[in-house]
């Protein structure tokens, strides 16, 4: 909602005086410059966050935005409300929402950027760009259900191979990755099944790969970590520190803590998925899982950048440079963890990923974060973390501690990499 910086004179007085309008009524305000840029830059504000923007990085676009339109402004952003002022007092703008945090939608992103890059270069008015905003908002998403739930199989099929686990490994984790995508896209529909989707989907794929296992002998931690990849928080975890590191201090806190409770109710699913797997099956000793070839390996790389394209829902003409930027995160943190250790090797992985998306964004004109988010995917420590949990459920609390140490510790390596890839490549700006 907006309101008047001048008339906050008393509680009373703002009863009496100030005239609070909803965003939805925002046609009642008086048509001013300053009315028209404020209602487009909180358009773009909302957009931005619904496409999973982190906090510092839209903050420092809107900063640049209000720049570009000569507009004195101040903005606040966590993960759950957006807060701004636009204009100068008396006839300052205040707005104020609580918003909910969105999924990554890269090519969504990309559109919105090229519509701030238009206004922000002036081409077109900022009254224009608000209709474009809204319709972009309205438009459906590039692909449909069927091929996101494809895309979950994918992903968590080659997260199996990825962790070492053979045939057996791979195909339960790509049935699970089935399940819990079908449910995933039941959640967004309905809001309530979110709030226990990491503690269903630790459950089910627990349950899943040691019943399966107990018929084709497999290891079943592997197929289960691989068939929930997707939902393990890693990504969040890595974001939270790198806002913290920008001196973010609420909206990183917030995401710490949000990840944290997401790895603890995964940990409640999986004790709960054991405690029902063991009261119907008979105990079956690990079975050391064959790992699958190098060219079978190599083959799900290609996959998985294909299925990252789909669940980011970017466009099919990013896929050969998803794939390419999956290929050097991958391979550069083979190679580093190998020579340098796995601290210093992902921050160098961090690093080139970084100074890459950097360079082609301003080569192609497309957001850093096109090829930056899907290739962070493969490093996060998303599994540590996961692992971290299950030790401290198992009561090893030496183990425990000491994996989410490195967790934290891989994350903070991912930042600095990515402030390193700032300094050798300057990004074209925050998003567009």
């Amino acid at each position: 909602m907006f309101y008047k910086s001048s008339d906050w004179i008393s509680p009373l007085a703002f009863q009496e005086r100030c005239t609070v309008i909803s965003l939805t009524q925002t046609s009642r305000l008086p048509e001013t410059s300053v009315d028209r840029d404020a209602r487009f830059i909180v358009a773009v504000a909302r957009a931005l966050h619904s496409y999973g923007t982190p906090s510092h990085q839209l903050e420092e676009t809107l900063s640049q935005i209000s720049n570009a339109l000569q507009l004195e402004s101040q903005f606040l952003i966590t993960p759950t409300s957006i807060m701004m002022s636009v204009g100068q007092v008396p006839d300052q703008l205040t707005f104020l929402e609580r918003v909910e945090p969105g999924d990554t939608n890269l090519d969504k992103l990309h559109q919105l950027s090229a519509i701030i890059q238009r206004v922000v270069e002036r081409e077109i008015n900022p009254g224009a760009g608000l209709a474009e905003v809204d319709r972009l908002v309205a438009s459906p998403n590039r692909y449909g259900p069927a091929l996101m739930t494809l895309a979950y199989g994918v992903v968590c099929s080659a997260a199996a191979v990825f962790f070492g686990g053979g045939w057996i490994e791979l195909g339960i984790a790509f049935l699970i990755g089935l399940g819990l995508g079908v449910v995933s896209l039941l959640a967004e529909r309905h809001p309530r099944l979110s709030g226990v989707m990491p503690v269903f989907a630790a459950c089910f794929a627990t349950v899943t790969s040691r019943v399966l296992t107990s018929m084709w002998p497999g290891e079943a931690f592997i197929a289960a970590l691989g068939g929930m990849i997707v939902l393990v928080p890693g990504y969040t975890l890595t974001v939270a520190m790198n806002e913290i590191a920008h001196r973010h201090l609420v909206s990183g806190t917030a995401r710490v803590t949000g990840a944290l409770i997401t790895f603890l109710q995964m940990g409640l699913g999986l004790a709960l998925g054991v405690r029902i797997s063991d009261a119907v099956l008979v105990v079956q000793p690990v079975v050391q899982p064959d790992a699958v070839p190098g060219w079978v390996f190599w083959i799900f790389v290609g996959l998985a950048s294909a299925a990252f394209t789909i669940l980011f829902r970017a466009h099919s003409r990013d896929a050969f440079a998803i794939l390419i930027g999956s290929l050097i995160a991958l391979l550069t943190a083979q190679h580093g963890t190998a020579w340098l250790g796995p601290v210093v090797g992902v921050a160098l992985s961090s690093w080139l990923l970084g100074s890459f998306s950097n360079g082609l964004a301003r080569y192609s004109g497309r957001p850093a974060a096109t090829t930056l988010v899907p290739g962070l995917l493969v490093l996060v420590p998303g599994s540590f973390g996961f692992r971290s949990v299950q030790a401290l459920l198992n009561h090893d609390v030496v183990s425990g501690v000491e994996i989410g140490f490195s967790t934290t510790m891989t994350a903070m390596a991912l930042v600095t990499g990515l402030f390193l890839a700032n300094l050798t490549v300057a990004p074209r700006s925050a998003t567009f």
